[in-house]
């Protein structure tokens, strides 16, 4: 996933992370682009063992493209059903 992943999809999505709805810091939008990418140490580059990295969640908002890392990938949040009364709030 990267960028072009991003610029394809056409709408953003909820995410929760932590049990909280996940907000950007900047403006507070709720919409967001999911991607992964990787931890890169200095060790691991210099025996050209880049692939043996960790991976982080990024989720890139859709209003004004501040980026957040998560350890642990953000679960998304299905979009609310029209017809429901009773839908949980996150």
């Amino acid at each position: 996933m990267g960028i072009w992943n991003i610029l394809k999809r056409k709408t953003p999505a909820a995410y929760a992370a932590g049990g909280l709805k996940a907000r950007c810091p900047h403006c507070e939008f709720d919409g967001f682009y999911k991607s992964r990418a990787l931890l890169n140490t200095s060790g691991m580059t210099f025996l050209k063992l880049d692939w043996a990295n960790k991976e982080a969640t990024t989720l890139t908002c859709g209003r004004c493209g501040l980026v957040q890392w998560f350890a642990i990938p953000p679960e998304p949040i299905p979009d609310k059903p029209k017809d429901s009364e009773e839908w949980p709030d996150v």
